[in-house]
């Protein structure tokens, strides 16, 4: 996914669902009831899945939700949600805190972000899931593709 291309979808209308079905091929948002309520997140230690680490991703601009972004964030929420999940097996491993898994910020977990918590609460538990094999996707998304992408399908 592209977040500048999500906030540029959102802006236009589009709902989560339509943004991340524009990114990401052949999936399904659920809403899990299974998912881990920990995770190892290298250099913190074991915390919150949803109240602490997910809070604390610090991948797109949270003024975005005063631009018309507020679906973007969405977008992100569950695409961050879903990264997490794929990459540590549901908790079961953990995960960087930098670029190359998912910027964590414990500041930002701790306040001051409350369009991105609203996104994060209000998507709580959805992720994505392909539609071939039922497992969660490694949702990758970047700031911007520079115009090309590989398909994901």
């Amino acid at each position: 996914m592209s977040q500048f291309g999500a906030l540029g979808r959102a802006k236009a209308g589009q709902n989560y669902r339509d943004i991340l079905n524009a990114y990401y091929n052949n999936v399904r948002i659920e809403k899990r009831d299974d998912l881990t309520s920990t995770i190892e997140v290298y250099g913190y230690g074991r915390i919150n899945f949803e109240e602490n680490y997910l809070y604390g991703i610090a991948e797109m601009p949270t003024n975005w939700a005063d631009q018309g972004g507020f679906e973007a964030l969405k977008a992100q929420a569950i695409a961050a949600r879903s990264y997490a999940i794929a990459a540590t097996g549901n908790g079961g491993n953990g995960i960087c805190a930098g670029e190359g898994c998912q910027v964590y910020n414990s500041g930002k977990a701790s306040g001051g972000a409350d369009a991105w918590y609203r996104a994060v609460s209000e998507t709580r538990g959805e992720v994505m899931l392909s539609n071939d094999t039922g497992q969660v996707i490694s949702a990758w998304y970047s700031s911007t593709t520079g115009g090309y992408t590989l398909s994901s399908a």
